[in-house]
């Protein structure tokens, strides 16, 4: 996947310069039903909403109006970007980039990305998904759960499914959700949160975020998404429509998860 030391340090500010031109570029308003829905939501204390897909649709965007929706109401209300952490797999990832387990692309936008291509070492493929189980706990324990805890409801951007689509694509098994460490990944979504899959096409979305090495990148990430997304409780929303088309099946499915 493309997460390396060089991917994660560079989406870090990536995202955060996306979400400060996001949220000043939009006012919104919560005359809406969209917004209705927030203030249902935020009543419910420890909930979360979960946005999840592969890069480019539209999860940060989509997210922020949540968060800006749930603001206006008073409700407590925080914007988690779930990045694939790293803290117990650093030193493995090194390891294996000595190994040659990583591949290093140079995209003509003059980016610098890193894939995983674990599935070239057994051993490798077995143990990655557990050091990465460890390092996911960790993070959404002190990010999720604890701002649950306080009474906040947590919108995420990305969450453990967008982890758990690229493993399997790192160690090559499409039947990773379904085995021990797939579910364990897949338990760890809080009990009353929701999840929805913003589903859009690689093509549209290689033209919104040219930094992916390739379209087949996408391809093989957005059909992972959508095998998780068939054993889990996962509600999928095409998002190759305009904005207001997407927030308004976002609206009516999580007003009747709060009904």
């Amino acid at each position: 996947m493309v997460t390396g030391i060089e991917k994660s340090s560079m989406a870090r500010c990536t995202c955060y310069n996306r979400i400060e031109t996001v949220a000043s570029n939009y006012s919104w308003s919560l005359n809406t039903k969209f917004g209705e829905m927030v203030l249902r939501r935020a009543s419910q204390r420890n909930s979360a909403i979960c946005l999840i897909g592969i890069d480019g649709s539209g999860k940060t965007t989509h997210a922020l109006r949540i968060v800006s929706n749930l603001q206006q109401s008073g409700a407590k209300s925080k914007y988690v970007w779930f990045g694939t952490p790293y803290f117990l797999s650093y030193p493995f990832m090194v390891i294996c980039r000595v190994l040659g387990l990583t591949e290093t692309h140079h995209l003509q936008n003059g980016l610098t990305v890193s894939e995983h291509r674990y599935y070239l070492n057994k051993p490798v493929a077995l143990i990655f998904p557990w050091i990465q189980f460890l390092d996911l706990s960790i993070f959404v324990f002190s990010r999720v759960y604890l701002a649950i805890f306080l009474g906040f409801t947590v919108v995420c951007d990305r969450f453990v499914y967008d982890t758990l689509s690229e493993l399997m694509a790192d160690v090559n098994d499409d039947a990773l959700d379904r085995r021990i460490i797939g579910r364990l990944i897949l338990g760890l979504k809080p009990r009353r949160a929701s999840v929805f899959l913003l589903d859009v096409d690689e093509v549209t979305a290689l033209r919104r975020r040219p930094d992916v090495p390739s379209l087949k990148y996408l391809a093989q990430r957005r059909k992972n998404l959508l095998t998780i997304s068939k054993h889990a409780d996962v509600q999928v929303i095409n998002a190759n429509d305009g904005f207001s088309s997407i927030h308004e099946r976002l609206t009516n499915s999580s007003g009747r998860n709060c009904e």
